[in-house]
């Protein structure tokens, strides 16, 4: 069925609403979109046609009331959609009135301090991806201890889960690294052209991280960890660029720079393993 975005929109607040408040009427629609109670009716209407075994009219409460058929037509229907919504109001990019759950509960979450990417820094660099120049920047380097003017080329940006960082060509040292946005004092877009670069082969290869649970633990302890990880067969098998390959590791709880002997310590706070550890010593150059 052709639908249009806007509507798809909707019907997925109408699946939202049914999932997670149990009920959706009409007023929630016009508030929320701003739309007329006659388009509001007509949406729940359409939705019910689409999907006549999620939800039935209740005269009592005005309003529609879930199925216990109840299956999500315009979502994936999974915790982390609700949980969006949650940490986008707790970082202050949506307004409780804009967020979608009704119910809001008590809750809290992690915020990372970190220091702020100056806007006009990051337009510098997203215009120099696109015009595919360079940019001359001015960067603080923790691991050397120095602030230097330098000549960048970058093709992407991306983070670690803490910070955003832009991955690029270093003229004068003639490869690809990653710059953290918020180390970036200074840019401008320069108007010479990019030096003829090699591929950034790192980034563009894929590597499979495969992890599973940690053999030592029971049973028990394993299916758990399985299911909440979605793992097949006992392993959750992951594509990553390689040039990503050190920040996912991080993020499952393992520490690439600790070494037991010649490879790096395979052991996760997750309770998780490397079950391909020799594989991704390889993709972290370690092994030839």
């Amino acid at each position: 069925m052709d639908i249009k975005p806007s509507v798809r929109r909707r019907f997925e607040f109408i699946d939202f609403q049914l999932q997670w408040t149990g009920s959706i009427g009409r007023k929630a629609l016009q508030d929320q979109f701003e739309i007329s109670p006659q388009q509001a009716t007509n949406d729940l209407t359409t939705y019910l046609d689409i999907a006549p075994r999620n939800m039935s009219y209740d005269p009592r409460r005005r309003s529609y009331v879930v199925s216990s058929k109840f299956k999500p037509k315009f979502s994936s229907g999974e915790s982390s959609g609700f949980f969006l919504h949650l940490e986008m109001f707790h970082q202050g990019y949506r307004t409780k009135e804009e967020i979608w759950p009704t119910r809001l509960p008590e809750f809290d979450a992690v915020a990372i301090a970190s220091r702020k990417v100056d806007p006009k820094i990051l337009r510098s660099v997203l215009d120099a991806i696109d015009a595919e120049a360079c940019l001359e920047v001015r960067y603080v380097s923790l691991s050397s201890d120095s602030e230097t003017i330098r000549t960048l080329c970058p093709h992407a940006i991306a983070s670690d889960g803490h910070r955003w960082h832009m991955r690029a060509y270093d003229v004068e040292k003639d490869r690809f690294s990653d710059f953290v946005l918020s180390r970036i004092e200074a840019a401008s877009v320069s108007q010479e052209e990019c030096p003829d670069q090699r591929p950034d082969a790192l980034w563009q290869q894929i590597a499979a991280l495969k992890l599973q649970a940690d053999p030592t633990l029971t049973a028990r302890q394993r299916e758990q960890i399985e299911i909440e990880y979605g793992m097949v067969d006992g392993v959750l098998e992951l594509p990553v660029r390689k040039a990503m390959l050190f920040y996912y590791l991080r993020f499952y709880g393992f520490d690439p720079l600790e070494m037991d002997g010649k490879a790096m310590r395979n052991k996760s706070s997750y309770r998780l393993k490397i079950l391909n550890l020799e594989e991704i010593e390889t993709c972290l150059e370690r092994r030839k």
